[in-house]
């Protein structure tokens, strides 16, 4: 397989994990709630309140939303820095899918958490892929 078709493949992966997010970032921020989501968080609702929780998960689901966009770019202008900024997109999302479990759909979470896993087992682990496999 060419760099380029792996490069753009993985990109576009990492851009529709990051926009995935929004779906929980929607209910964080009250704009849609569905039957099985509701955006709160069994964490920190109880500690900090349901308003500050929400606004909390806001900020979480955004920044994973924009690292995951914001490393596909990089990877797709060969940049170096592509592979810090989708480590901490899914460390991001990780954290935020503990946190808000519950208060998110289930099947959408249980997604998310694999693709996050296999994103840093690869990364971090396989060492995969390689800066010559991808052009970056």
């Amino acid at each position: 397989m060419s760099p380029d078709v792996l490069r753009i493949g993985l990109a576009v992966v990492l851009v529709f994990h990051g926009v995935g997010h929004v779906l929980f970032l929607a209910p964080a921020l009250r704009l849609a709630g569905w039957a099985d989501q509701t955006g709160g968080s069994w964490l920190l609702g109880p500690a900090m309140g349901d308003g500050i929780a929400h606004g909390v998960g806001a900020v979480v689901w955004a920044a994973s939303a924009i690292l995951f966009v914001g490393a596909a770019s990089g990877l797709l202008l060969t940049q170096e820095w592509w592979r810090p900024l989708v480590v901490a997109g899914a460390v991001v999302s990780l954290i935020g899918i503990v946190a808000f479990w519950g208060g998110i759909a289930p099947s959408s979470a249980i997604a998310a958490l694999v693709v996050d896993v296999i994103v840093l087992a690869s990364l971090l682990v396989a060492r995969w892929p390689s800066a010559t496999a991808i052009g970056a």
